[in-house]
């Protein structure tokens, strides 16, 4: 078995000889206070860990806030979506990526293996430690099982607070759809943190940025938009139906301005933050159906009508970049839908769209279309009532409180 090896040390980087380890530790800890503007409360305690044990370490912490049931459920999702060909729930976890790392549960920085790591990720983990001292980080445990984009809100201002102070960056995307969206949320701090970090720091010093510290911003929204954040704009409400015909919600997740960001950057749509920035409100959410066959569904609020209408024009690219060579319908009064080795369907009203897909399987086509009827709730009062299509009325196939009514016609 192999050994732990588990010593508590100041120092972080190779000793000049005669320098002693605590006086290098404690120098690594005031340079971190200085560029962060963060006060050293305490010594921050530091261990080294063989490189298996690290591993381990880190992707039991990253197990604990992102757990087994949730992965299925955003492999399901993510398959769906066609970011990958099948659900891969094991690849979600992120694996250990820096030789430092710093661990609010235990409130102990941890290095991976005996050999010193660099000045830059060990500053970084410095940075973080101390806005736990100043401000805590326990809080966003959990956080991620409750509301999706609060926690990326969360993660990203502590990730951006600490890669400001350590000069740390987003590493250049590569890799297929899935692997960028992933990099791209995980870099929520090196990228879009940093530069609210920065930007809150220009207009009022570490004070400034002290209040994001205290109180995260609440969506990526906030966290993408500093004027955003500053007003403390809220989420537009999204509820989703449980129920839609046979098929029951059996997951739901806020889905912010920076998912539906990196889901069109992933498929490498044009102006993705452009079309991303209009984004009021969301969620994503998978449905059941009683034969086992499972649906994605993004539902959106728009700012305006003309965000809106943004999404609409990038849906036809996104959907030709993630499902190859699909077939598109005219499906009125949605504006589109698409059969190939899924059913998708979108539709746009006003400010809200929805985008559902299901994995092809007998009445796929079908299904995805039905979803996105009832999701977008025509009122019918809405122009498009009293009209026929082929045959039949909208008002035919939509509850006057949004509900699905029998007689979808089929294609």
């Amino acid at each position: 078995m192999e050994k732990f090896v588990a010593v508590v040390i100041c120092g972080l980087l190779a000793l000049p000889a005669g320098a002693s380890a605590s006086s290098d530790g404690a120098a690594l800890l005031r340079k971190a206070s200085r560029l962060s503007g963060l006060h050293a409360r305490r010594p921050i305690p530091t261990t080294v860990l063989a490189v298996k044990r690290y591993d381990a370490a880190v992707r039991r912490a990253a197990s604990r806030d992102y757990p087994g049931w949730l992965r299925d459920v955003d492999a399901r999702l993510y398959a769906r979506l066609g970011l990958t060909p099948r659900s891969l729930p094991v690849q979600l976890l992120p694996s250990a990526t820096s030789a430092a790392w710093y661990d609010p549960a235990v409130r102990r920085l941890l290095l991976r293996g005996a050999r010193p790591p660099a000045q830059a990720p060990v500053v970084n983990e410095l940075v973080r430690a101390l806005v736990d001292q100043n401000f805590g980080l326990r809080r966003i445990a959990g956080l991620r099982m409750r509301d999706r984009d609060a926690a990326l809100a969360a993660q990203g201002i502590v990730q951006g607070t600490a890669a400001l102070a350590s000069g740390l960056r987003a590493p250049t995307l590569s890799g297929s759809p899935f692997d960028r969206f992933l990099e791209l949320e995980a870099a929520v701090g090196l990228g879009p943190g940093r530069r609210l970090a920065a930007e809150l720091r220009y207009l009022g010093g570490s004070r400034a940025l002290a209040t994001a510290l205290r109180t995260f911003p609440q969506t990526t929204e906030q966290l993408l938009h500093v004027d955003k954040f500053l007003e403390r704009e809220r989420a537009l409400p999204v509820r989703m139906p449980s129920t839609i015909g046979g098929a029951k919600l059996t997951a739901s997740e806020t889905f912010g301005e920076l998912d539906v960001r990196s889901l069109l950057q992933a498929f490498r749509i044009p102006n993705a933050d452009v079309v991303a920035a209009g984004w009021g409100g969301g969620r994503i959410g998978l449905y059941l159906s009683p034969a086992g066959a499972y649906t994605a569904a993004i539902d959106l609020r728009w700012d305006t009508v003309a965000d809106a209408e943004e999404w609409r024009s990038a849906v036809p690219r996104l959907v030709a970049s993630a499902f190859g060579a699909a077939t598109a319908h005219d499906c009125p009064p949605l504006d589109r839908c698409w059969s190939a080795g899924s059913g998708v369907a979108a539709g746009v009203v006003g400010a809200h769209s929805v985008l559902a897909s299901r994995r092809r399987r007998g009445r796929a086509h079908r299904l995805t279309v039905e979803f996105s009827f009832s999701l977008i709730q025509f009122p019918l009062r809405s122009p498009q009532c009293g009209t026929t299509w082929r045959g039949k009325k909208t008002a035919d196939f939509f509850h006057p409180e949004g509900g699905f009514v029998q007689n979808l016609p089929s294609f």
